[in-house]
């Protein structure tokens, strides 16, 4: 019965396709689908039900599903629609049916995230669904994709936003070199400046490993040239703990003790190598649920997770950070239509870790700055751990010849709100001084509060407190460098109390949004004080956007410095190019400006300001940008009352790799070399203005380490005897990488060949079109048209619906010279004989 219904079906769609003519609509549907199924269950068509020059196809072929030719392809996996890499699968005939599939092994399930406790016990290869029930897999050859389903039971848990360390991607062997150039010139009434300004990063990857130097060149006249390297180093990660190890000239992390150049070897803490859903700080849920049941979960009202959990206890360890806190508010409603609620306190201060999370940081060398007159070798560890939903606890020691610290500190989420606190305990030695040592402590008190009914958030307060005998490393190592040179010990300034606020207030409806950012702080010996605050509110107006902001300094001296700015603001769209209109008033004076782009792609971009800052201090200034594939270039012009300056700017990278050199035209970090051989032109649309260049290449500069960046290409730019046969790729590479991934390209003429047989009948329809080397190279399509690429601008092909005789034909073409120099495709007529 169950067959017959099937054969039922088959007979009606067929039969619905071929009366209405529906071939080019509904292609996917019909006999020869774009979507390509492997090892279909078994389908019955009626031949009857086809007539006229359809009536010889053989249907049989189609029986077990639309065919997959044996062979192997490069593919994109994709698991319950989540990509989980790119790779070469073998597809061949497993059955009697000669049914054309991909065979998978226990190594690939494993691959996949299957939980092999789970799955049917098998000595050998087998198709997917033989491993699990309702598994299933769809190769979609249009886009070179295999996507697999396989039913939740059988896969590992695995966080949201997981990418396994087995996609990322290390890259190649290349390297590179950013740069950015400045040269200003300014003309006075009775004297001129010139400088130039050369910014370098150069690195060379290797097997791995990264290599990297940064410096800075200056040239001014009557200074001269000056090079100052900035820092040196190699560095690699480890997956395995989530840590990166440098070795050479860095800095130290600055979680728990002030940070400071070195020269020396680290190990510390990667957060970028964890999912996004176990960054930073959310508590664990947990809950029991009576029956199938749905879980939802709110912040301030809003939903920010939902999932569906099996009855018995769950556990929900994959909320995203939602910044400083806001009490979450679950509930679970179960199947039977009862609900139950439950509050869990979520606040968070920059320490907080999610329960189970660890951070650590270890490093060992030398003091690396040029101004001290010893440089000391010290090591510094710190290690931070989430207890639970409420405990964070740290600790960090730092050791030197002279200069020994301990901390211990916790932190904790609250309905209160989060609250951190450590100590400090520092011994330094003071060479050359009648104290010889000094001890003391340092008090370091955080907290952060979001009060929903007013919608504030006290995203940062503290409170920093150090006993007169406390002395920071820094601190430390400028005392007695200064205590060697014969110097004062109270040269130094120590501070005493610092305290530091940021507020932040989202008003009601269409209000906007108010800040308030403060900080003051005192010395150790001495009287003079140092404090900042600023005010700002921001709004909108439709499209006009407006802030108001004010701003108090005392500096040391108890000098006092007032300023007050508003800004309005005025994007626009004219004729799908962008530009902005600005003003900004202040007690400085009175600034206009107005910026845009020449182009709907932003490739050329221009800047024109006003300035009145005072008596003599008018000015006028222009600008142009251009981005090319290669690099970016802009120039610059002003003039005020009593000068004239122009400048020019240059910034891009060179990439060099095993195919030759490339170019970028912005500075470089993690990289993407994308290569399509002959698609010169082809926008690449990961990057404004990036497109394929005359050798096939083009450079992604900055592209988001260990997550998945989906690298694309627009194949409208290319030429039309290339084709692109996939045109996007996803990839994870490593922090740093230059990562490489290659677009397969077909050449050829684009050819549309009209031809009937010789009895006048057109060809039948989804026919299959071989060339001399019985290779498959297209079908017959509506209007008994034949559509392909091919590089031979003359050949014979052969066309077959059926085994018969009676059923196959052959037709030939030849291109002239003449139309092989055109564009676009090539139209010819011939007969099928």
């Amino acid at each position: 019965m169950g067959k017959l219904k099937s054969s039922f079906k088959i007979k009606l769609l067929t039969h619905c396709c071929l009366q209405m003519g529906w071939f080019a609509a509904t292609f996917p549907l019909c006999l020869v689908g774009t979507n390509i199924y492997a090892a279909s269950s078994y389908a019955e068509f009626d031949q009857s039900m086809l007539f006229g020059a359809a009536e010889g196809i053989k249907l049989s072929d189609y029986a077990y599903g639309n065919p997959i030719h044996e062979g192997r392809y490069l593919l994109n996996i994709y698991v319950n629609g989540l990509w989980v890499g790119r790779k070469e699968l073998e597809f061949k005939a497993l059955d009697a049916n000669q049914n054309v599939d991909h065979c998978f092994e226990l190594e690939q399930l494993t691959q996949l995230g299957v939980n092999l406790k789970k799955v049917k016990p098998q000595s050998q290869c087998q198709i997917l669904s033989s491993w699990m029930d309702n598994a299933s897999a769809q190769f979609n050859f249009n886009e070179m994709r295999y996507d697999i389903t396989i039913p939740q039971f059988y896969m590992k848990h695995n966080v949201r936003g997981f990418v396994s360390p087995e996609l990322w991607d290390r890259g190649i062997n290349a390297g590179f070199l950013s740069y950015n150039f400045n040269t200003l010139q300014t003309r006075y009434d009775h004297e001129s400046t010139d400088s130039q300004y050369l910014t370098l990063n150069a690195g060379i990857n290797l097997a791995g490993w990264q290599l990297r130097h940064n410096a800075v060149a200056t040239k001014q006249n009557g200074i001269g040239t000056e090079y100052n390297s900035i820092n040196s180093y190699a560095q690699r990660a480890f997956p395995g703990l989530n840590a990166v190890l440098t070795i050479g000239e860095s800095y130290t992390s600055g979680e728990l003790f002030d940070s400071f150049a070195f020269t020396g070897v680290q190990l510390r803490s990667d957060d970028r190598m964890l999912p996004e859903t176990q960054m930073g700080y959310a508590p664990v849920i947990h809950g029991v649920a009576q029956t199938q049941a749905m879980v939802e979960i709110r912040q301030n009202n809003q939903l920010i997770y939902q999932l569906s959990v099996a009855p018995g206890a769950f556990v929900i360890d994959d909320l995203y950070p939602t910044g400083y806190g806001g009490e979450l508010q679950v509930t679970v409603r179960e199947a039977n239509g009862q609900i139950q609620r439950f509050n869990v306190p979520y606040a968070s201060v920059s320490k907080m870790l999610r329960p189970g999370s660890t951070r650590f940081a270890l490093t060992t060398g030398q003091v690396r700055d040029k101004n001290l007159k010893q440089q000391d070798y010290f090591v510094q560890g710190g290690y931070q751990r989430g207890i639970n939903n409420f405990v964070t606890a740290y600790t960090g020691t730092l050791l030197s010849e002279h200069y020994r610290a301990l901390q211990l500190g916790s932190a904790f989420s609250t309905s209160l709100g989060a609250i951190s606190f450590d100590v400090t305990h520092a011994d330094t030695d003071l060479p050359n001084s009648e104290k010889k040592s000094s001890q003391g402590q340092s008090y370091k008190l955080g907290y952060s509060k979001f009060w929903r009914p007013s919608n504030t958030n006290l995203s940062l307060a503290t409170y920093h407190y150090s006993t007169s005998g406390y002395y920071n490393f820094q601190d430390a190592i400028n005392t007695q460098d200064n205590l060697r040179r014969g110097l004062s010990i109270d040269r130094q300034k120590r501070y005493k109390n610092q305290y530091e606020i940021t507020l932040n207030q989202n008003l009601p409806k269409a209000w906007g949004s108010m800040y308030l950012i403060g900080s003051w702080r005192d010395y150790w010996g001495q009287s003079q004080t140092q404090s900042d605050f600023q005010l700002g509110y921001s709004n909108s107006y439709k499209q006009l956007n407006y802030s108001i902001s004010a701003q108090k300094v005392w500096d040391e001296q108890g000098n006092k410095d007032n300023h007050y700015f508003l800004t309005l603001s005025l994007p626009l769209e004219v004729k799908k190019r962008n530009l902005n209109l600005s003003h900004t008033t202040s007690d400085y004076g009175n600034n206009s400006s107005i910026s845009g782009s020449f182009d709907r792609d932003n490739i050329f971009g221009y800047g024109l300001t006003a300035s009145d800052l005072g008596y003599h201090h008018r000015a006028i200034s222009a600008n142009v940008q251009y981005r090319s594939p290669y690099a970016t270039a802009a120039v610059s012009a002003s003039r005020g009352q009593e000068y004239n300056q122009w400048g020019a700017t240059l910034t891009g990278a060179v990439v060099a790799h095993a195919d030759g050199v490339s170019f970028s035209p912005d500075m470089v970090d993690t990289m993407v070399l994308v290569k399509a051989d002959q698609a010169t032109g082809s926008a690449v649309n990961n990057s404004t203005g990036l497109k394929i260049d005359y050798r096939g290449y083009a450079v992604i500069p900055n592209v988001t380490p260990y997550r998945l960046n989906e690298i694309s290409i627009d194949p409208k730019a290319a030429l039309s005897k290339v084709e692109l046969l996939s045109n996007r790729i996803e990839l994870a590479p490593y922090a740093g990488a230059i990562s490489r991934v290659e677009f397969k390209t077909k050449t050829g003429f684009p050819l549309l060949i009209k031809a009937k047989r010789s009895s006048g009948e057109s060809l039948p329809f989804a026919a299959n079109v071989y060339d001399t080397k019985n290779q498959l190279v297209g079908v017959v399509s509506q209007a008994s048209q034949i559509m392909l690429r091919t590089d031979q601008p003359s050949n014979t092909l052969y066309v077959k619906w059926g085994d018969a005789e009676e059923h196959q034909c052959q037709v030939s073409y030849v291109l002239t010279a003449e139309s092989l120099k055109k564009e676009g495709y090539q139209f010819v007529e011939g007969q099928c004989q």
